[in-house]
């Protein structure tokens, strides 16, 4: 009985091995297939390209193998940003054949740069039944995929912006008859682009004029997924301020873009709008309610009296009015006025100051915040909007770490920027461009000083 037992015990140790790799062995004929598709393989610099993987599995696929995980396409070679579109589809393909179910999952790609991209597909990894055992693999794909980014055409000016669709509209928040001077009348401002994220649509600038003033809030961001991509939708509100009464022209907000159907350049625009300002409403002036008496020599010299108290009243009001006017727009002068001298007076140190902060504790929106204000003091005349912008314009090493800050800002997956670097680059590239000053103010003093003052 003994000798039984040990030559079992042998048979099951030499079946060990075997067992083992049966159960973790692939299949040789995997129950799924994977394929890819690009919409476009010579796309333009920073335009969407859209990248559909679908998972097969065919009817005769066994019950038992499911898919555990699909993982995301990587970026062999050159720079793009990679973000997934909603969630997973589902649905039944059929064929003369047989059916299969369907996995499809989206994204869209945005080259950053022109040349060759090579993106490795998803791999997708399942669990099977085999032996009675649970099995792992990891199906294929096709090969890698390969992308060639045309460089940007010779633009306008203004931020290069490629979509299919580009529109902007505006609204108000109460009638525009009612406009009245002195009072703040809200203006929704909005554009929207097929085919880009709303965090890449430039700023609209609504502009001034002589007798009105546009103050912008905050702007509000908003990705849309349809089935032609991504649909970026920038709204901004805006406080519109008539000075005085009369005709308000507000001047037509332009878009350049790239039409990356047609191949051309095109302008999105927002026509001139012409308003009629109020003036600040007066006190009627009401008439004596009693007729003059005939004859009666003191009471026209009443209503005399009545009628210059009225008068003064309705002029005392109107000059009020019109000092506190022109008390506002002093102090917002004055504001813009500070902002600027504070700006030229900083110089590049300080944003320099809050950089090496921001590096310290790694926060990646306090560097960008501190590398455009940089930007601002170094390109006065034409400040880059924007990190991709700035990488552009500063040359390297600054300017592979400002598209890694870029793309750890706004990846969809979380990317690594190196701050002390980034930190270095910034440093040397202050000590090696020339800072041109701020030319001094045209603008008169807010409040002249008198003569032996």
């Amino acid at each position: 009985m003994v000798g039984q037992r040990c030559c079992f015990a042998g048979l099951a140790l030499a079946a060990l091995p075997w067992l083992g790799a049966a159960a973790q062995a692939p299949a040789a004929d995997p129950p799924f297939v994977v394929r890819t598709e690009l919409s476009e393989r010579r796309p333009w610099e920073r335009a969407q390209v859209l990248y559909t993987v679908r998972v097969y599995r065919p009817a005769g696929a066994g019950r038992a193998d499911r898919i555990r995980s699909l993982d995301e396409p990587e970026l062999l070679s050159g720079e793009a940003l990679v973000q997934r579109l909603g969630n997973d589809r589902e649905y039944t393909a059929r064929s003369r054949d047989s059916n299969a179910l369907v996995l499809e999952r989206r994204y869209a790609i945005f080259p950053q740069s022109p040349g060759e991209l090579l993106l490795m597909p998803a791999s997708l990894q399942w669990i099977g039944g085999e032996f009675g055992f649970r099995t792992r693999a990891f199906v294929a794909d096709a090969e890698p995929q390969r992308l060639e980014a045309r460089a940007v055409p010779s633009p306008p000016a203004g931020r290069w912006l490629a979509a299919r669709d580009v529109r902007i509209w505006d609204e108000f928040e109460r009638a525009p008859e009612e406009l009245t001077a002195g009072e703040p009348l809200i203006r929704l401002l909005g554009v929207r682009v097929e085919g880009q994220p709303a965090r890449q649509i430039p700023e609209l600038d609504p502009g001034d004029g002589p007798n009105f003033r546009h103050f912008i809030e905050r702007a509000e961001f908003e990705d849309q997924v349809t089935r032609g991509g991504l649909v970026g939708v920038r709204r901004q509100r805006a406080a519109l301020l008539a000075l005085s009464g009369g005709d308000v022209a507000l001047p037509p907000i332009r878009i350049n873009w790239w039409n990356t159907s047609r191949e051309r350049w095109e302008t999105a625009e927002l026509p001139q709008r012409l308003l009629q300002a109020q003036g600040p409403a007066a006190p009627v002036l009401e008439e004596p309610a009693q007729a003059r008496s005939e004859g009666g020599a003191a009471n026209e010299w009443l209503a005399g009296i009545f009628a210059a108290g009225w008068l003064l009243t309705a002029v005392a009001w109107w000059a009020s009015h019109r000092i506190l006017s022109q008390r506002r727009r002093r102090v917002e002068l004055g504001r813009r006025l500070a902002r600027e001298s504070a700006v030229s007076a900083a110089g590049p140190a300080k944003p320099l100051v809050a950089l090496a902060a921001a590096c310290k504790r790694a926060d990646a929106q306090g560097a960008e915040k501190a590398l455009l204000a940089w930007s601002r003091i170094c390109f006065s005349d034409r400040p880059p909007r924007s990190l991709n912008e700035l990488a552009k314009r500063c040359g390297q090493p600054l300017a592979d770490h400002c598209r890694r800050l870029s793309a750890a800002l706004y990846a969809p997956q979380p990317q690594h920027w190196d701050a002390a670097a980034l930190l270095k680059a910034a440093r040397k590239t202050r000590a090696a461009t020339s800072i041109p000053r701020y030319p001094a103010s045209a603008l008169p003093p807010l409040w002249p000083q008198k003569p032996g003052q």
